[in-house]
């Protein structure tokens, strides 16, 4: 991984000061009232609502996991790069390309990771993506993906915790009648702030890198790198083309502000890729 994370995360249900580039470790934990959800979710396209994209054709665990009583937690995040300048991130990635989502499989705590890389309050968001594009590397057309932030539950998210941080946090429970945390059924999403929810179905220009150990590509960012295609006049499932063309009308979305960016102009003027639209 070309960067160094240091987490403070600021909860709804949790708040946490102290900071750990990679571990809950030393974390102050405070429990607070709970909010519902209300993550930054892709808005539907037209191409999803004509029937050029078949949801049905597409996987996301969350389809089965009752939204209303989600608790929500926010993450800020200090980068050692800023990934709100495009040049930045594309020089902390190895991988940029355009892919749809074809499944959301899960969010988890990785277990298998050292201490020094592993953090057991943010889970990350397990998944596959059909790449249909590559605009800088080369991929596979199928590959797996992991990215920070998701929604679980919270006897997952803590199951890798030290032991100190699930007391703090079943003390606080005990004195509400709660059962320990280790036990509850709850979901909890766990997201930096601002970024979006990843939709089953839809095409994003992605910032990544591979990683050996975790045979998946890493997806950076947050909302400043996974940028949503907006191809409604040339949907890319119809649209030929030969590896350095993309299309004329192509544009791309930031999903939680809304801005959007003439694709090619944005490859050009942001990272200095030439692509010919057709």
């Amino acid at each position: 991984m070309k960067k160094l994370t240091i987490i403070a995360l600021l909860c709804s249900s949790i708040f946490l000061t102290g900071c750990s580039n990679t571990s809950s470790k030393n974390a102050e934990v405070k429990e607070q009232p709970t909010e519902k959800s209300d993550s930054n979710t892709t808005p539907k396209t037209k191409e999803e609502t004509s029937s050029e994209v078949n949801k049905a054709n597409y996987y996301s665990y969350l389809d089965e996991v009752d939204r209303s009583n989600i608790q929500s937690s926010t993450v800020e995040s200090f980068l050692m790069y800023d990934n709100t300048n495009p040049k930045s991130l594309q020089e902390n990635t190895n991988t940029i390309f355009l892919a749809r989502v074809i499944s959301i499989d899960k969010a988890d705590v990785d277990a298998n990771l050292s201490e020094t890389e592993s953090n057991s309050i943010l889970p990350d968001t397990y998944g596959k993506l059909e790449v249909l594009k590559n605009i800088e590397g080369t991929t596979d057309k199928e590959v797996s993906f992991i990215r920070s932030g998701g929604i679980i539950k919270e006897k997952d998210r803590f199951k890798n915790a030290e032991r100190e941080e699930v007391d703090k946090h079943n003390h606080l429970r005990a004195e509400s009648g709660r059962p320990p945390i280790t036990q509850s059924e709850d979901w909890v999403e766990v997201r930096e702030d601002g970024d979006i929810e990843l939709q089953a179905g839809e095409v994003y220009l992605f910032f990544a890198t591979y990683s050996e150990e975790r045979g998946a590509y890493i997806l950076e960012g947050y909302q400043y790198g996974a940028l949503l295609l907006e191809d409604e006049e040339q949907p890319i499932s119809r649209t030929r083309s030969i590896p350095n063309e993309i299309g004329k009308t192509w544009k791309i979305k930031n999903a939680s502000s809304g801005e959007e960016q003439d694709l090619g102009e944005y490859l050009k003027n942001e990272l200095g890729i030439e692509m010919q639209e057709n």
